[in-house]
């Protein structure tokens, strides 16, 4: 006797997960331009975590769509291609590091704890922004002349939290030293986030503190300046 032939069960689907950021699906109410804010949000934020896990060359705008939970045709609605995307990623990242420096280093009346204050700020959010750290000081060097221009204004541009020490600074100083200053400093980041540890950044600031003002306001003073950089993160991590 025959059996009864029963078509094969369909294997079931596996739903694809959420972002936390990603909008409900269906009818929310929401404007289109809240819509278009919210994806380029996720878009620029998936572009980091892509570039820092794979590198530059090796993202691609597959892997920033998959990540930001939006079609292909949106994200070409948004940037023309991976590099554009990028840039833009790498703008925001530099805008919150100048915002966080300046309101820091404002927030102090003299030069030094200006200096202190402002270090430790643009420190902090890159430790607290350990992929963005990696993207925007490590890949950006293998991301085109575009990238690299954008780099060099942006080394440019912090060099006027250092050009006020000269005025503390012997005669005869040169006029580059302040860049010359965050060209060691970019380097020692580089570095370290290389290394797998923007987290240790943090532990770095009385050192950084004292090579930044060393040159403007020598020795004994830079030095003074990083024990009281120092008394400072250790009263920040008893808090």
């Amino acid at each position: 006797m025959m059996g009864i032939v029963r078509a094969p069960m369909a294997a079931p689907q596996t739903k694809r997960r959420r972002r936390p950021d990603q909008l409900p699906g269906g009818r929310h109410g929401l404007s289109r331009s809240d819509v278009e804010r919210s994806q380029r949000g996720r878009i620029l934020a998936a572009v980091i975590d892509a570039v820092a896990e794979d590198g530059y060359q090796n993202a691609r705008v597959t892997d920033v769509i998959a990540r930001a939970g939006v079609s292909r045709k949106t994200f070409y609605e948004h940037f023309r291609d991976k590099e554009e995307c990028f840039l833009a990623a790498y703008d925001r990242m530099l805008g919150l590091l100048t915002k966080v420096t300046t309101e820091a280093y404002e927030s102090e009346t003299e030069w030094p704890d200006k200096v202190q204050a402002g270090a430790a700020a643009f420190i902090d959010a890159l430790a607290s922004h350990p992929a963005a750290a990696r993207a925007c000081m490590v890949e950006v060097l293998a991301a085109g002349p575009r990238a690299l221009a954008r780099r060099e204004a942006a080394v440019r541009g912090f060099t006027y939290f250092l050009d006020a020490g000269r005025a503390e600074a012997p005669r005869g100083l040169p006029s580059y030293s302040a860049l010359a200053v965050l060209g060691g400093l970019n380097e020692i980041l580089y570095t370290e986030i290389l290394r797998g540890s923007p987290a240790r950044l943090r532990e770095l600031v009385p050192d950084i503190t004292y090579l930044l003002t060393l040159p403007f306001i020598g020795h004994e003073r830079a030095q003074a300046q990083r024990e009281k950089a120092a008394a400072a993160r250790a009263a920040e991590l008893t808090a």
